[in-house]
This record gives C-alpha cells, sequence and structure tokens, in this order.
C-alpha cells in the first residue's frame, strides 16, 4: 500500500493531522456521522413493513423490496396491509413469522391516536394527525441532511466556476458579474420563494433548493475571486504562461489548487446553512409540500402546541441543535487546522 506522502504534500498531511487532534473535531466527526448512518438508513429503523418476513415458506423483505399485493394473494386491494395480513395469518393458524424495525410506523401514516404523548408504543407522541413523531423525526433528519449536502455541491459547483473566471479574467468579466451578484444580493429572497413554491408545488424539494441555491452562490464566488487575484499574476502563473499553456490549464492545475483549500473550510458552514435555512422555510410554512418529513414542520407544529404536546417541540429542537452544533464543530476545527497563519 502506498504512502499517503506519495499522494498529499507535507502540508497539507501537517494539516489533517492537526484537524485529527482535535477533540472538539472528533466530537463532531461522531455527532454528524451518527446522524448521517442513521437517518440515511431510516428505513431499517422505522416502517410499517416489516424487515423480514416468512409466509408460506418463501422469505420477503418488505421494508427494502417493494412487494405488490397479488404477490401474496390480495385481490382487493392495491396496498399491503402488514400488520392486517400477519394479523389474519396468525388467527387461521399459519406458521407465518415477522420482523418489524425498532420503530414500527411509517411517517406518513396516521393513527387514531392524535396527539398522544411519548409512550413505548409512540416513543416520541404523535402529532395532530396522528403521526409518530419519531419516524417523522428520522426521515426528517435525511430530508434535511440530503438538502444540506445538495445546497453545498451546486453552491460549490456554481461558485467555483463564476470565482474562477470572474477573479482570472478580470476586467469587464469581474465588472459585470460583480453587478450580477449584487443584483441577486438585493432581490427579496423569501419573496422569490414563497411566489416560487406557490406557483410550482410538483417538486418542491429541488425548487425549493435551485431558488436557494440562487440566492447563496455569490460568498463563495466572492472568496474564490479574491483568492484568484492574489494567484494569478504569481511566479508560477507567468511560467507556465510562458510555456505556452492555455487559460484552462493554468486555472485547473495552477490556480485552483491553491486557492481551493481555504474555500473547504466553509464546506460544513454551507451545509448547516443549508439545513438552517430549510428548517426555517417549512417553519414559515414556504418549503416542502406536505406531507413531507420535515424538522421545521415538527417545530412549527411544536408553537402551536406547545401548552399541550411539548414533545413536539422539543423532540425536532433537540435533534436540529445535535445536527447544527456537530457540523460547525467539524467547521471550527477545519479553520483552525488550515489556518494559514499557523
Amino acid at each position: 500500500m502506498k504512502k499517503l506522502s506519495q499522494y498529499f504534500s507535507p502540508l497539507t498531511l501537517r494539516r489533517w493531522n492537526s484537524f485529527f487532534r482535535q477533540k472538539r473535531a472528533w466530537v463532531g466527526l461522531i455527532g454528524f456521522l451518527s446522524v448521517f448512518l442513521f437517518s440515511m438508513t431510516a428505513e431499517i429503523w422505522s416502517n410499517s413493513k416489516p424487515l423480514l418476513l416468512k409466509r408460506e415458506g418463501a422469505w420477503y423483505f418488505p421494508a427494502l423490496v417493494n412487494y405488490t399485493a397479488t404477490t401474496f394473494g390480495i385481490t382487493d386491494s392495491f396496498v399491503v396491509d402488514y400488520r392486517d395480513m400477519v394479523k389474519k395469518d396468525q388467527e387461521a393458524g399459519k406458521n407465518t413469522f415477522v420482523l418489524f424495525p425498532l420503530n414500527a410506523w411509517d411517517p406518513l401514516e396516521q393513527t387514531p391516536d392524535i396527539m398522544v404523548a411519548p409512550s413505548r408504543t409512540h416513543w416520541l407522541g404523535t402529532d395532530s394527525l396522528g403521526r409518530d413523531v419519531t419516524a417523522r423525526l428520522i426521515y426528517g433528519l435525511r430530508v434535511s441532511l440530503s438538502y444540506g449536502l445538495m445546497f453545498w455541491i451546486f453552491c460549490f459547483m456554481i461558485g467555483v466556476t463564476v470565482g474562477c473566471v470572474q477573479g482570472y479574467f478580470a476586467g469587464n468579466t469581474d465588472f459585470y458579474t460583480e453587478r450580477l451578484k449584487e443584483l441577486i444580493e438585493i432581490l427579496p429572497f423569501l419573496s422569490v420563494v414563497i411566489l416560487v413554491n406557490g406557483l410550482m408545488k410538483s417538486d418542491s424539494f429541488w425548487i425549493t433548493l435551485m431558488v436557494v441555491v440562487l440566492f447563496s452562490w455569490a460568498g463563495i464566488a466572492s472568496q474564490l475571486r479574491a483568492q484568484v487575484l492574489s494567484l494569478r499574476n504569481r511566479e508560477f502563473c507567468e511560467a507556465a504562461r510562458a510555456a505556452g499553456a492555455k487559460d484552462g490549464r493554468i486555472i485547473f492545475t495552477h490556480i485552483l489548487p491553491n486557492a481551493i483549500t481555504p474555500i473547504l473550510t466553509l464546506t460544513p458552514f454551507t451545509v448547516s446553512g443549508g439545513i438552517a435555512t430549510l428548517a426555517v422555510l417549512d417553519y414559515l410554512g414556504f418549503g416542502l409540500s406536505p406531507p413531507t418529513p420535515s424538522l421545521g414542520e415538527l417545530l412549527s407544529q411544536g408553537r402551536t402546541y406547545i401548552q399541550n404536546a411539548a414533545w413536539l417541540l422539543l423532540a425536532p429542537t433537540v435533534a436540529l441543535s445535535w445536527m447544527l452544533i456537530s457540523i460547525n464543530l467539524i467547521g471550527e476545527s477545519l479553520r483552525e487546522a488550515f489556518d494559514p497563519r499557523k
């Protein structure tokens, strides 16, 4: 196995060693990875479908595979109610084995138990529509993390591209791009989100994401522009030009690797910013369309019913705080480890 020193410079290795020596970095990583792994495997932990089902000698995995009703000989319904099917099998004396997840509820499943306090049946209680809060919390964390990561990817793709072009070519390109960023910054962000989501509700996750990204890439572009402006006339760039290197090669081979490191330290803060933005929009009712599981929607219910159902506010508050604190701890550790003054 080749050593890491063959792939990374000594400075980069020292910075990563500094990062992993920080206790808060490990606290943040453990906190973030626990939420990430737990939420991304939500079907295993919370689902109204069994993890494992043995019926009439055949094995099924309903939580992972979508079976049709005809697979189990059901002709009067298009949806399989596994609880009812297993109950009928047991009453008929059939040897049916079933293993449900730890929390045997789906985030969209409505029950007669409206605003029930935490119990053995519903660990964190139910909401105003009888939906299990634990299930909605787990799936809501996955939606928030997916949104935050996609927000970071698109913001960096646009911001890095625009920042490189703007800083390298300067002149009129820089002037007109700055005016575009100023225009984006003065537009009423919330009004645009409300208008777009009001007109197009069919796929609100991607629509909301694109609208928020439209207003968020400018900061990353400005950071990278400053880095590129300070590097474009350095000796190694002049030498590359003298050797006949084209602009694209100079940007991607010589400038970007030296300019991107300070920008990468912003990654955790960008992810947490995307998560917080989605939570605020959902809290105000301008985010994802119902019945999508959402931390902001749970927070909004918690505010409405705080006197009668405090668990609706407590559960998403703790989960959101845990996730954002973990990500920000990683960001602070990265910033300290990659600080050029050290």
